[in-house]
Parts: structure tokens; C-alpha cells; sequence
């Protein structure tokens, strides 16, 4: 039976930036799998669409592309930063229609503001909102990866993701209130793994750990990486998720 894998990034990110990572995630996991990503509206293929004003209402679309597909399950969804909110409230909502759930670098609304967001991320932020293209994109890779020796090639590879699909102010501002307005349930009833950065410049990882701790999900932890793990580490990532997968 083929089991299928869907991937969600974070704010104003579509699934290109996820790089190289989904086909050596393949490649890891072998030909039982297939790979899934979902673009949300505001970013992407979507950039066109108005952004979803709630971790909710980017739950119920995620469901609606996996349901259009008519695929069988089992289902697992891997989300980073946002995409974790999304990928948590689809496993505590709708438990039936997941085997399992990944978060990487996530948080929670109910957790401290220094752990969501480090005093030293705010201008990035503050950047994404006023600064153009060129340099947000400049300052947001610059906190969210720690990989210096690739930097400037992955910059120009966001910078013509944003030339092809530029996202607008309006999406970025509603997607930073879905994420600060998420507050997720107690319990979590389908199997689970966090993934979290040590070195992540962004989100403090003892977000990552709140959530291992209260769900009694597993920690795998990155000793230095930055935010945007796929990028600085994949090969570790994919190491991690394959021996969880498995």
C-alpha cells in the first residue's frame, strides 16, 4: 500500500522553498511513498488567491487538497514553523484521517512571545513588512539559516521564487495574526515527532520542547542548524524522519 507524506511550510513560504528537500526525502524513503505540497493561498501557485485569515481555515483547505486527490490512507503531515500550528490542529481535529505528524521549529500561542518569536527576529519581521523585495528576502534567510557557506546561492534562489510568485504585504499580515491567535487542545491522540534547531535564531527551541513534553511526542534535536532546517541540514532531517517513518 502506498503511504503518502504532505508537506507544509510557514509564513509567506510556498513549497519551492522547500529546495532540494522533497526529492531526497524520496530518495530516503523509497518508492512505498509519495510526497505532497501544499501551497496556501497568498503564496505560490496561490499567490493570486487573499490569504485565510486562520490556522483553521488553513487546515480545512490543506484537507481539501488531499481530499481532491482521493488518496488512500495512511496520511502523514510534516509542517515547519506555521505549517507545524497547521499540521497539529489537523492531527487534533481530525485524528481519524492521520497515521501520524511531524512539527519542525513550531510554537504555540499559548507559550511566552520570546519563545514564538526572539527579540532578535523582530526585524526581519518588521522587514518582510516594509522593506522590498531584495532586502527582506535578505534579512529573513539571514535569521532563519545558519548556513553562511550556501548563503548567497540560496538567496538568489528565494529571490526568483518571489519574482515568480510575489507575496503581498496583506498576506503576510494575515498570516502573522492566524499564527498568533492559534491555541492548541490538550491532548493529541495521533502519533507524533518534533523536530527542533538548536542554533534556531527565530523561535527558541524550548517551544519545540513545550510541545514534545505535553503531547509525550519524542524530540529529535538539531545541534546547530538554524530555523529553516531543510535548508541548512537535510540530509539530518532526512535521517530523522526516515527512522521515525519507518
Amino acid at each position: 500500500m502506498k503511504k503518502h507524506l504532505v508537506l507544509l511550510r510557514g509564513l509567506a513560504r510556498e513549497a519551492a522553498h522547500w529546495m532540494d528537500f522533497p526529492q531526497q526525502l524520496a530518495q530516503k524513503l523509497g518508492s512505498d511513498w509519495t510526497i505532497h505540497c501544499i501551497d496556501f493561498p497568498g503564496c505560490g501557485s496561490q499567490f493570486q488567491q487573499p490569504a485565510l485569515a486562520s490556522i483553521q481555515q488553513m487546515t480545512d483547505y490543506a484537507r481539501a487538497q488531499i481530499s481532491a486527490l482521493k488518496i488512500s490512507q495512511p496520511v502523514y503531515v510534516i509542517g515547519i514553523s506555521m505549517g507545524g500550528m497547521i499540521a497539529l490542529n489537523w492531527a487534533q481535529q481530525f485524528p481519524q484521517e492521520l497515521a501520524g505528524t511531524v512539527l519542525i521549529n513550531s510554537s504555540a500561542g499559548d507559550q511566552p512571545l520570546h519563545w514564538r518569536l526572539r527579540p532578535r527576529a523582530w526585524p526581519a519581521i518588521i522587514a518582510a513588512l516594509l522593506l522590498p523585495i531584495r532586502w527582506r528576502e535578505h534579512l529573513v534567510l539571514r535569521h532563519v539559516s545558519n548556513n553562511r557557506v550556501n548563503f548567497n546561492a540560496h538567496l538568489q534562489q528565494w529571490l526568483a521564487i518571489q519574482t515568480q510568485h510575489p507575496v503581498s504585504r496583506a498576506t503576510i499580515i494575515s498570516m502573522l495574526g492566524a499564527a498568533a491567535r492559534f491555541r492548541p487542545q490538550r491532548d493529541c491522540t495521533v502519533r507524533g515527532l518534533i523536530i527542533a534547531s538548536a542554533g534556531d535564531r527565530f523561535v527558541n527551541c524550548n517551544a519545540s520542547k513545550d510541545l514534545a513534553q505535553r503531547f509525550n511526542w519524542p524530540l529529535a534535536l538539531h545541534p546547530d542548524a538554524g530555523h529553516d532546517l531543510p535548508i541548512d541540514d537535510p540530509e539530518w532531517l532526512c535521517q530523522a524522519l526516515g527512522a521515525w517513518l519507518s
